[in-house]
């Protein structure tokens, strides 16, 4: 079993939001973040802090991948927005602490594989992401998530 209890615990006291109300999502399906969302610049060093430390969390917990991943596109041009974004990831991750993974030898041995794309899916430049996933009975294996170099024309292009 892997289990990332404590090292939660620690994020919510580093980023001073222990006592913090948990939530059920860790981002708004509909928020389009974009590089002017937001109203005032604030702290690189922080939201960079918080950002890596989640991202090293998305090792073991795959339920916030898409939102850490999109609030690392924000790490060289920050506003308010992004930040209050990224501590809500932090409570929605408070709020699952107790989440683990379970490991069995039991289960029967078959590998499943997942992809996705979001076509032009960011609106300050239109690139995609795209992404997989595969596992072997229930145990995750391997999985990635990245923002394609170019802009593609069509959907065929990105796949």
């Amino acid at each position: 079993m892997l289990s990332q209890q404590h090292y939660i615990l620690n994020l919510l006291y580093k980023f001073g939001i222990t006592e913090c109300k948990p939530i059920t999502n860790p981002l708004d399906r509909n928020l389009n973040l974009d590089v002017e969302s937001g109203t005032e610049e604030c702290e690189l060093t922080f939201y960079r802090r918080l950002v890596g430390s989640l991202i090293y969390l998305t090792i073991t917990r795959l339920d916030p991948n898409y939102s850490v991943g999109l609030l690392s596109q924000f790490m060289h041009t920050l506003h308010d927005i992004h930040l209050d974004c990224a501590k809500r990831v932090l409570r929605y991750v408070s709020g699952t602490m107790d989440y683990d993974i379970l490991y069995k030898l039991a289960t029967p041995i078959r590998l499943k594989g997942y992809t996705i794309v979001d076509w032009a899916g960011y609106k300050a430049d239109k690139r995609s992401t795209s992404g997989f996933f595969f596992s072997l009975g229930n145990d995750t294996i391997s999985r990635s998530r990245k923002k394609q170099p170019i802009a593609a024309l069509s959907n065929t292009k990105v796949e």
